[in-house]
């Protein structure tokens, strides 16, 4: 049966009564804030009033979303579940600005590894969306992070040599969307200096690719909330399975067009992947990977991580492998059939400002 490999980053059995303790607050030990389940889970949040667990979190606690980062599959596989767990970077509002506050050491080395630039400050954007074209060629973009340098104490104008062809209705916007990420205030100024602006020289897309899961009965308690709840109060219990196929099917279907328009922008998208999925890919399809050439453009990146046996915790999870390989196909359309992997148009680099300046920045780091 599945079992919960980590709650809160941590043995779902320990009784340790610090890591009791920190879980009162539900906070992620990844992130530094309250756990959000990966930000896509808030359909199985649990209300704490009447609920079984009500006197294992702080009474200032109204409900909590299950905090389940890995699961124990068939014996012989652990699969990461939340996507903060490879990549937490979502601290709370009040400390984003507090360069590397909450980075753990396996995100530094991943990001390393994949070629983030270091020496430098950069900053950090989370859920971008980007959408561009119109009628039929609409397209709507969607990245875990953005990373990229940070300009300081620049201001607007410098961004104007940076892009070509600012129209007046695009400065207009960029003043719009400025202000509401909170680059600046008051009464906008061209000339003034401003605390950070997004430098999108080479930036880089990170895209965090976890399991999902499967086989999940409410009135069977194998569903996520009733198990988490079992859990951890230490009684028996099932947990959901793993849906590899779903993933992968989710993956398959961006890979090729966001790796493309990353390398049009100057960039690159980095698939930061668990060991174990790379693994079910080359299992039920012919890529397999090390006899694909590698390659300095038009790639395809996967950073892997792996869990080091069956430990748990945050330096259980260590970096596997990056991988930039031959995509295969010309990202600029050859012609053939594989075409259909790839967007018609593609938007400047201008829109991605536009996307990022939207966006307040998520976090500062300094590797």
């Amino acid at each position: 049966m599945p079992k919960f490999h980590e709650l809160y980053g941590e043995d779902p059995l320990s009784k340790d009564p610090l890591i009791i303790e920190s879980r009162r607050d539900a906070l992620c030990p990844f992130t530094e804030n309250t756990c959000d389940g990966g930000g896509n889970r808030h359909q199985t949040k649990i209300k704490l009033e009447g609920s079984r667990l009500r006197e294992l979190y702080a009474p200032g606690l109204s409900s909590i979303i299950p905090a389940v980062c890995s699961i124990e599959y068939k014996d012989t596989e652990t699969w990461i579940v939340c996507p903060r767990r490879l990549l937490g970077l979502n601290p709370p509002a009040d400390k984003r600005l507090i360069v590397n506050f909450s980075l753990q050491q396996h995100e530094r080395d991943a990001l390393i590894k994949c070629g983030v630039p270091t020496g430098v400050e950069l900053g950090v954007w989370s859920e971008v969306y980007l959408q561009y074209g119109e009628d039929e060629t609409t397209i709507n973009y969607h990245f875990d992070f953005v990373i990229s340098e940070l300009y300081r104490g620049e201001s607007f104008e410098k961004l104007f040599t940076d892009y070509e062809g600012v129209s007046k209705d695009d400065l207009d916007e960029l003043i719009k969307y400025a202000k509401a990420g909170k680059y600046y205030a008051g009464k906008f100024d061209a000339s003034r200096p401003l605390d950070f602006l997004p430098n999108l020289k080479s930036p880089i897309i990170i895209e965090v690719m976890t399991a999902s899961t499967s086989g999940s009965d409410r009135e069977a308690r194998t569903d996520i909330a009733t198990s988490f709840e079992d859990a951890m109060l230490g009684e028996n219990y099932s947990c959901p399975g793993i849906n590899k196929r779903q993933v992968w099917g989710r993956m398959a279907t961006q890979l090729f067009a966001k790796s493309a328009l990353a390398e049009e922008w100057g960039g690159k998208t980095i698939w930061l992947v668990q060991d174990e999925l790379l693994k079910n890919i080359e299992l039920t399809t012919k890529l397999q990977l090390k006899a694909v050439p590698d390659g300095n453009k038009e790639t395809i990146n996967f950073l892997s991580m792996a869990y080091e046996g069956r430990e748990r915790g945050a330096s259980s999870l260590k970096v596997a492998e990056y991988l930039q390989k031959d995509s295969g196909l010309s990202f600029g359309g050859s012609n053939k059939c594989s075409d259909i992997l790839l967007s018609k148009v593609n938007p400047g680099k201008l829109h991605l400002l536009k996307a990022i300046l939207r966006r307040e920045l998520s976090a500062v780091i300094y590797l």
